[in-house]
């Protein structure tokens, strides 16, 4: 069955997944789009070839996806040479033109599956909420992405009199998106095993999980942006609320449970047969040896280099425990060992470091497959597989998540926490025992590392009866609201998600490693014969051991600061930039696109 699926989603793609293609070119089979919207089957066809496109987990061969390094533009990575945002305006195309085609592509299908002749109503609305999911999914990423866009709900072609129609508001695109959804997980069937296996095909929970995705992502981006007006704020509570109801549906459908072993959750060979694994999981994507295989496995194995690697920031964020971050204000973490060893740095702290990373360093000219930190992650590994074929280049087959129960538990909890903050709502301690503690309590987790419950206390976040803040918590982020992002950040760490939470908090600043230099900064050793030429830092980042003489301190990975002045860093980033093509196109068309701030508004 998994390869018949693979087989399927393949052919579909290949088939059918250019549709501007599809309906100007002559097709195999003799398709036309008059004969083709005839029946259920090619409805689905149709349907999967949206899978490997929407739905890349860990991407085809050595490419595609987010997830692993594959999105290294984050806090979570430093390397020698830091990535930066775009330098340059975009000319033409790009993710515009991307969005443009996809949405032309789910007009289509939306108007096409209105003339299929269903066998009951039932099943003719469960595939207008497919496709209805499909455009939702698409207009929510657009608006994400570039804010005011145009909002279609027709196919475009040429001769269309709207062709060049102007941008449309972006609460007025996330209204509409929001009716998409809503029908969608009205409508869409619970269970769908005549498309497909459980949990590989799009289902009610699938769009309910996305739905929390999505209006998580544009609520707080529009939340935390200067530019949002009072009446879109209002449209704000509607996208977090919506958020928040979508996710709970999926929590207390029962339908699904945490799995026990966190670490396999990326890096299970056959999902479909490992139940613990599968029951966490709403949907994910299959890879099988001559199929389809993927590469990110291979980075993880213990004999591969890991240029790009945690820094000491982000193992930092690991709560010891007893409950309490490794700082807390005004007093001393007795339980924390400190950093100056691998011991002391990975001993006492929340079991999901150890399941992300190795307990010992990995140091450059002292082991084959280093880290330049120190800290080697381990995440995406099969262990008992490392070694074969399968374990090697772009062989891997180990199954991709595509959305699972922990990442709705926490969409769950932060749209709860940001109407808390808007005084929307009241966070109340089941909310967070639903969510944040079920997280904590995975039955796979031994009980003397496994963290206390979260509590909560006039709103604040709390161990036992006592209320605690982290000395390291960015002042303009509330207390409670840091302790569940510092949740979301180690529960989905390298699962693809920190660029689109930075930019959707306004926090694209912490990947400036000038105002944090704890972001380019590695494991604590003593330099030896061996390691003499790695450079060495304070906690301050500044030089202490150059590469010619021995010493103790912080691996210092680039020397070069990804910082404002090197244009890697601005506010500009928050939001992309409209193809300086398509601004002139439009003028001379009698039309007009307003771009984002600070990018140039045209060729002039």
């Amino acid at each position: 069955m998994k390869k018949y699926m693979i087989l399927l989603a393949m052919l579909a793609g290949t088939g059918l997944a250019g549709c501007e293609d599809f309906l100007t070119k002559e097709p195999l089979a003799s398709f036309t789009d008059d004969n083709f919207w005839v029946s259920e089957a090619n409805v689905r066809g149709f349907a999967f070839g949206y899978y490997a496109d929407r739905f890349p987990g860990f991407g085809n061969n050595d490419s595609g996806g987010v997830m692993s390094i594959r999105q290294a533009l984050n806090d979570d990575f430093t390397n020698i040479n830091l990535p930066g945002f775009n330098a340059q305006p975009t000319n033409k195309g790009g993710l515009w033109g991307t969005y443009f085609s996809d949405i032309r592509k789910d007009n289509i299908f939306v108007d096409r599956v209105g003339r299929v002749p269903f066998d009951d109503q039932e099943t003719a609305n469960h595939w207008m909420g497919i496709a209805r999911f499909f455009r939702a999914f698409d207009y929510s990423l657009f608006a994400f992405s570039f804010g005011d866009v145009p909002y279609y709900d027709h196919e475009l072609t040429i001769a269309s009199s709207d062709l060049f129609k102007p941008q449309d508001d972006v609460t007025y695109v996330m209204d509409r998106v929001l009716e998409d959804y809503e029908f969608a997980a009205q409508n869409v069937f619970v269970s769908d095993t005549r498309t497909g296996p459980d949990k590989q095909v799009i289902t009610r929970d699938v769009v309910d999980a996305f739905f929390s995705r999505h209006m998580l992502m544009m609520g707080t981006k529009l939340k935390y942006d200067p530019d949002t007006t009072p009446q879109q704020m209002e449209r704000v509570a509607v996208y977090l609320q919506a958020a928040k109801d979508a996710a709970w549906r999926v929590i207390s459908s029962g339908r699904h449970k945490l799995a026990s072993n966190y670490q396999k959750i990326c890096s299970t060979v056959d999902i479909s047969s490992t139940a613990d694994v599968k029951q966490e999981m709403i949907l994910f994507r299959v890879y099988d040896t001559g199929l389809v295989t993927h590469a990110i496995m291979s980075g993880n194995r213990e004999t591969t280099a890991q240029a790009y690697s945690a820094p000491k920031d982000l193992i930092d964020t690991y709560l010891c425990t007893n409950g309490l971050p490794i700082n807390p204000k005004g007093e001393t973490n007795t339980v924390y060992q400190g950093d100056k060893s691998a011991e002391a740095q990975m001993s006492n702290r929340d079991p999901r470091l150890t399941a992300t990373f190795r307990s010992k360093f990995y140091l450059q000219y002292e082991e084959t497959g280093y880290a330049h930190t120190g800290f080697k992650c381990w995440k995406f590994l099969d262990e008992a597989t490392q070694y074969e074929t399968t374990g090697s280049q772009s062989f891997n087959i180990t199954d991709a998540p595509i959305i699972r129960l922990g990442e709705v538990m926490l969409n769950y909890i932060e749209a709860a926490a940001e109407l808390a903050d808007m005084g929307l709502y009241t966070v109340t301690q089941e909310d967070v025992d639903a969510t944040i503690n079920a997280l904590r309590q995975r039955a796979g987790y031994a009980s003397d590392q496994r963290l206390p419950d979260l509590k909560i206390i006039g709103g604040l976040p709390a161990v036992g009866t006592k209320t605690y803040d982290d000395a390291d918590r960015d002042p303009d982020v509330p207390p409670f609201i840091w302790e569940v992002r510092r949740e979301r950040r180690v529960e989905l760490v390298y699962e693809g998600f920190r660029l689109n939470d930075l930019k959707r908090w306004r926090k694209i600043d912490y990947t400036n490693t000038e105002l944090y230099p704890k972001k380019n900064l590695g494991a604590y050793i003593t330099k030896t014969s061996a390691t003499k030429s790695l450079v060495l830092a304070d906690i301050s980042g500044n030089v202490i051991s150059d590469s010619n003489e021995m010493g103790s301190g912080y691996l210092k990975v680039s020397q070069t600061p990804r910082n404002a002045t090197n244009g890697y860093v601005l506010d500009r980033n928050y939001w992309e930039c409209l193809p300086i093509y398509e601004i002139d196109y439009y003028e001379r068309n009698g039309s007009h696109l307003v771009q984002n701030p600070g990018w140039p508004q045209g060729s002039e």
